[in-house]
C-alpha cells in the first residue's frame, strides 16, 4: 500500500480536489505505472493510514493485501 498524489477533478478550484492525496494498493499502482504517458499517479510515498485503510481505486484493504504478501 502506498499514499500516493493522483489526478482528480481538474476542473475544481480546490487543489485537495485537483490533485487529492489517497491510498493505493501495490498492484494498482503498478498497473498506472504501466500507463505510459498516461499516469494517473503524480507522486508516491510510504502507507500512511490517515488516508484510509482502503485502496481508492480497487477497495483492497491493508491487510488484504498484507496477506497477499504472505501466499
Amino acid at each position: 500500500m502506498k499514499t500516493c498524489m493522483i489526478s482528480g477533478d481538474l476542473f475544481s478550484d480546490s487543489a485537495a480536489e485537483q490533485y487529492p492525496t489517497v491510498n493505493l494498493c501495490d498492484e494498482c499502482v503498478a498497473e498506472d505505472a504501466k500507463r505510459e504517458g498516461d499516469q494517473h499517479i503524480f507522486e508516491r510515498g510510504e502507507y500512511e493510514p490517515d488516508y484510509g485503510e482502503t485502496c481508492e481505486w480497487c477497495g483492497k484493504t491493508d491487510e488484504e493485501e498484507a496477506l497477499a504478501w504472505v501466499e
